[in-house]
């Protein structure tokens, strides 16, 4: 058999994605996951999970969660260890239990949807935490999204611009948030809640359906969920949305199994409809075997023109011991861009 297809067809918008591996850096060996959200401040900040984070290895300040701040350009970056790790700023709040694969700055405070690692995943309860000191110290939401099959559990948020202050306009006053459903591999999902709510969670709504004229339709009971993206050959659960607001396109990074099999989507709104702009079973030389987590775009180390990107991404396993070599450290590397003609016009 040959390699899978992608599920979506070709973009019409983006032609290509050239990866510069000469680029490709790490930091914090022994640490994974990484998500990242970029703050008022003109920070990016950042999670790992089971290490020390920057400067500690896997043993050496060693926390279940920590949060990190990363300051810079990506060609130099610094970053320190704001909450846990090796001589971070503050105590872990999570020292021993608890993961995060998605972060969002919004209105000066941290978000990251948590993993409560209750029980043997993917069997666990999913919650909120938010950080109003720029990750010093965190709090927990006393409502859960709870463990179950078929249960819907958020791992992601849509991420756009400083503090989240670059949406299109008829998007804006919502934060988006991405899932999947327990047990429910191939499905991912979106809900929505208004800025101002995010820490309500009876003001959450979910995209249920569309209307005839493709506008999404959003219940507040979460049974009523659908999907807006799939992928048969499997997904990964942390599903990395960002927006570029110079081709005012979305992207969607995910990996539909191991460190080497990653798929980048785009799409006019944060539903879709979806189309692939890139599709690996090898990204890296680092094939199927073991996990790909996260990997991110983030805005703040976008070229102007949106062309140029920085992906900040996370993988683990035997795979990612191949290759590029990426296994369980904050990877960073430059890609490019390149665009049909017809998008030109």
């Amino acid at each position: 058999m040959g390699a899978p297809t992608a599920p979506y067809p070709q973009s019409r918008f983006i032609q290509n994605i050239e990866w510069h591996w000469d680029t490709h850096h790490t930091a914090a060996p022994g640490s994974d996951l990484w998500p990242v959200t970029w703050a008022g401040d003109n920070n990016l900040y950042t999670a790992w999970g089971d290490g020390g984070g920057f400067g500690g290895t896997d043993q050496d300040g060693r926390v279940a969660l920590g949060f990190g701040r990363i300051e810079g350009p990506a060609e130099k970056f610094e970053g320190f260890n704001v909450n846990g790790g090796k001589n971070a700023e503050a105590p872990a709040s999570f020292a021993k239990r608890g993961k995060t694969g998605g972060m969002l700055c919004c209105q000066g405070v941290l978000y990251a949807w948590i993993n409560r690692q209750n029980g043997a995943w993917p069997d666990v309860h999913e919650g909120l935490a938010w950080s109003t000191n720029m990750g010093r110290t965190w709090e927990n939401s006393s409502w859960e999204f709870p463990k179950g099959p078929g249960n819907f559990k958020p791992s992601t948020f849509l991420n756009a611009g400083k503090d989240y202050t670059n949406l299109p306009p008829d998007l804006a006053g919502f934060v988006y948030f991405y899932g999947i459903r327990q047990g429910h591999d191939t499905n991912i999902y979106l809900g929505r809640v208004r800025m101002n709510q995010i820490r309500d969670r009876t003001a959450f709504e979910f995209l249920s359906r569309f209307a005839p004229d493709d506008k999404p339709v959003w219940s507040a009971d979460v049974r009523e969920i659908q999907p807006v993206f799939t992928d048969e050959h499997g997904l990964g659960n942390l599903p990395c949305v960002n927006y570029c607001p110079a081709l005012n396109r979305f992207l969607l990074a995910i990996y539909h199994r191991g460190p080497g099999q990653l798929g980048i989507f785009d799409a006019p709104h944060p539903w879709g409809p979806w189309t692939t702009v890139a599709y690996y079973e090898d990204w890296g030389g680092m094939v199927a075997d073991g996990q790909g987590l996260t990997c991110n775009f983030p805005q703040k180390w976008m070229s102007s023109d949106g062309l140029t990107l920085w992906c900040v991404f996370s993988a683990y396993g035997g795979g990612a011991q191949r290759g590029i070599r990426a296994h369980d450290k904050f990877n960073l590397v430059e890609a490019t861009l390149t665009l049909r003609d017809s998008s030109r016009k």
